[in-house]
C-alpha cells in the first residue's frame, strides 16, 4: 500500500495588536478628530473593532467613550501610535477630550 502526500498546509496566526482607548468627549469638535482618524487608521492597516459611547469604567479612571482598535500586530499598533501622522492627529483629540487612556496590548492569548 502506498500513501501519497497531496497537501501540506501550515497555518501561522500572528496575534493582532490592539489599542484599548477610553476618553471623555468635551467638545463637539471631537467629530473632526473622528473624521480624520477613520481614513488614517485604515491607511495603517487598523480598524475599529468595538465602540461604546457610554462605556462604564468599573475600576480605575476612564472616559465615557470606549474604543478597541485592531492592528495587524502589536508592533504595528505601537508604530501607528508613534507615527508623526498620529501624533499630529492626536492634537485634535487632546483639544476636545479629557481622561484619555490608550493601552496597547497583544491580542493573542498566551496563557
Amino acid at each position: 500500500m502506498e500513501y501519497v502526500k497531496l497537501f501540506s498546509i501550515i497555518f501561522c496566526f500572528m496575534a493582532k495588536g490592539l489599542w484599548l482607548v477610553t476618553t471623555t468627549v468635551t467638545n463637539p469638535a471631537f467629530a473632526e478628530y473622528v473624521e480624520a482618524f477613520q481614513p488614517w487608521v485604515k491607511s495603517v492597516g487598523g480598524s475599529v473593532f468595538a465602540k461604546d459611547m457610554e462605556a462604564e469604567t468599573v475600576e480605575g479612571k476612564g472616559g465615557k467613550l470606549g474604543v478597541i482598535i485592531e492592528f495587524p500586530s502589536k508592533q504595528a499598533a505601537i508604530d501607528a501610535f508613534n507615527s508623526s501622522e498620529y501624533q499630529e492627529l492626536s492634537k485634535l483629540r487632546w483639544a476636545n477630550s479629557t481622561d484619555t487612556n490608550i493601552t496597547i496590548i497583544d491580542g493573542g492569548v498566551t496563557h
